[in-house]
């Protein structure tokens, strides 16, 4: 990519305050630094500032209301998680997407969550069963309307609910981190019309495996279910890529 020197940061994009359920790794208050860091990760990982995107000390300063010091050190974390590249004489910059890292996120969540699936049905009491088929439930009308970002958080959460029966909280965060990570990939997955429909089908069959206390099917499901991520979003990854390289 052909660097231009003094490029702005787009001045329209205003960061958002992170969700009320945004999942911390701690209880009360956070440093300056961590708030910056989890509001800037929130918005890259979910397309806010997309690759490319050059950002500024200033201008993240002025509208989080901190000092340069905590972005500073938020840039420096998110470069660590190659969120975004530090470039000498130039910024700091939205990192681009790569095949690489979306096949390595992917390889690591199949294995992960299959587990965590394993784990939860070994657990999984009646009304846990129960509460888990209302927050499903909860999704029909979100895939009818078909609210993409909306049916992408509720999908997670739902998930996520079932993960948690049988996991610690540090596993849990880990599952999460990928989660996160996967966010910038996965939503080239839904580009046709019956994304939606066919993702909302296939967690009604990871419930009917709950239903029946299936650990294998369970498993097998979750994972064909990232892999179907895999298949539908390789293609269009792989032309994006293409495109912007060009």
């Amino acid at each position: 990519m052909k660097l231009k020197r003094g490029r702005q940061w787009d001045e329209r994009v205003t960061l958002p305050p992170l969700p009320v359920d945004y999942p911390m790794d701690q209880d009360g208050p956070i440093s300056s630094t961590q708030r910056t860091y989890l509001i800037l990760r929130h918005a890259i990982l979910s397309g806010l500032l997309i690759p490319g995107t050059w950002l500024r000390q200033d201008d993240i300063s002025m509208q989080l209301s901190v000092s340069r010091t905590p972005v500073r050190e938020a840039f420096r974390l998110l470069s660590r998680e190659r969120l975004v590249e530090l470039i000498p004489n130039y910024g700091v910059m939205v990192s681009s997407l790569s095949m690489e890292e979306f096949e390595e996120i992917y390889a690591v969540r199949i294995g992960i969550e299959g587990l965590a699936i394993r784990r939860s049905i070994r657990r999984l009491s009646l009304e846990k069963y129960d509460k888990l088929k209302h927050i499903y439930q909860d999704l029909k009308p979100i895939a009818q309307q078909g609210d993409l970002e909306l049916y992408l958080h509720r999908e997670w959460l739902f998930r996520l609910e079932l993960y948690r029966f049988g996991s610690s909280d540090r596993f849990l965060r880990e599952i999460q981190n990928f989660r996160e990570r996967s966010e910038r990939y996965l939503r080239f997955a839904y580009t046709f019309q019956e994304a939606i429909h066919d993702s909302y089908a296939m967690h009604n069959e990871i419930l009917l495996a709950c239903e029946q206390r299936n650990m294998e099917l369970a498993e097998q499901l979750v994972q064909q279910a990232l892999r179907w991520t895999l298949k539908t979003a390789g293609p269009v990854i792989a032309e994006h890529l293409r495109q912007t390289q060009k």
